[in-house]
Formats: structure tokens, sequence, C-alpha cells
């Protein structure tokens, strides 16, 4: 067994540290570490908003599309409507 294992794993133990003074140092590293996560918190946020704005906008260009082609599916039918009625008015008044 190497020395350098038992060793290791006392000086890297929180009761060794804070006997050797090194816990400013672990408030100094652990907030490192938060604002590493933190920023990648973020930007994984950032890209995540990013996609549904994107998505959101796709839909609603979609739906937009649906809408116009259903107005015009009702105008055109409404013109056939008012066709027919006029060919059946032009039918009755002549008989």
């Amino acid at each position: 067994m190497q020395l350098t294992t038992p060793v290791k794993k006392i000086t890297t133990s929180k009761p060794f540290c804070a006997l050797a003074g090194v816990g400013p140092y672990a408030v100094v590293k652990a907030n490192e570490v938060y604002e590493d996560l933190a920023v990648r918190g973020r930007r994984v946020v950032s890209k995540a908003s990013r996609g549904a704005a994107e998505e959101f906008e796709k839909t609603a260009h979609e739906l937009e599309d649906i809408s116009r082609s259903a107005q015009q599916a009702q105008d055109r039918e409404r013109e056939t409507a008012g066709r027919t009625t006029a060919r059946r008015r032009t039918t009755t008044s002549r008989g």
C-alpha cells in the first residue's frame, strides 16, 4: 500500500482542511463553482427560452396560415351560396 493514498485521504478530509486553515479557500472555491454553475444555468435557460420562442413564433405563423385558409374557404362558400341564391331567384321569378 502506498503512503500517498492515505495521506491524500487525510489531506482532503473536512477536519484536516478546517485545521489547516483551508476554510477561506474552500469558501472561495465553492463560490467559483457556484458562479460557474450559475453561468451554465443561465445559458441553458437562455437557450431553452430562445428555442421555445422560436417554436412559438413558428406555431403562430402556421396558425395564421390555417386561419387565412379557413377564411378564404368561408368566403368561397359564401360566394357559391350567393350565386345559388341568385339562380333560385332568377328561376323563381321566371316561373
